[in-house]
């Protein structure tokens, strides 16, 4: 049974969601193997978000011990650093970015403070959702509508955040999470590269369904 998010990419891109095949012309490019091989596997997993997590864990090698090393390292210091850890990437980082501070911007070019309370509080809700550890579909769903309103296809039609500065942030956050991890763990190095080697497989995981609906190029 298809996800809302599955039905609305259906919806906005009808032809997507169906078998292509060559239109004989010069450039069969459906014709090979490999190409469409990937094609399928775009299609399908565009349509099933449990497929893409599925088919991504297994390009990634992300397993249970991965799920068992980040549930370890939430426990151990990720929540209890957690409003540290938000407020350093908001108050410090964000704020005084060249590029990413345009996110926090009013009319007259100025922070918003009460812009920066809103955006911190939501990706407080975001990371709380990660640190469950619960790789389902309504979270991988949650995961794929966070990315989808940021560009017109199921936000605004004036919206679009460029992918540059989504990497950009998810970035930063990866780098100073590690940063904070190699300082509390370095007299434990065995359990630093599990904790990180986890975290790294896991935001590139996010980072993938984020985008799922950034990309519609045939259009």
């Amino acid at each position: 049974m298809a996800t809302a998010m599955a039905e609305a990419w259906m919806k906005t891109f009808p032809m997507e969601a169906k078998n292509k095949r060559s239109t004989g012309k010069s450039s069969r490019i459906l014709d090979v193997p490999a190409f469409n091989n990937a094609w399928n596997i775009y299609r399908d997993t565009s349509m099933d978000i449990m497929k893409r997590f599925e088919y991504m864990s297994k390009c990634l090698d992300f397993n249970d011990k991965d799920t068992a090393a980040i549930k370890q390292s939430v426990e151990e210091f990720v929540a209890p650093n957690l409003e540290k850890i938000l407020d350093h990437i908001y108050w410090e980082k964000l704020v005084n970015d060249p590029w990413l501070s345009r996110w926090f911007m009013d009319e007259t070019g100025n922070i918003s403070d009460e812009y920066v309370k809103v955006r911190r509080a939501r990706q407080k809700i975001f990371i709380l959702k990660i640190v469950e550890c619960k790789w389902d579909e309504e979270f991988w769903n949650y995961v794929r509508w966070v990315g989808a309103v940021h560009v017109p296809i199921f936000g605004n039609e004036d919206l679009y955040i460029p992918m540059r500065l989504n990497l950009a942030l998810w970035g930063y956050i990866h780098q100073y999470l590690f940063n904070l991890l190699a300082e509390a763990y370095k007299s434990e190095p065995e359990k630093l590269q599990k904790f990180t080697t986890a975290w790294t497989k896991l935001f590139w995981l996010i980072i993938d369904v984020y985008h799922i609906d950034y990309f519609a190029p045939w259009m």
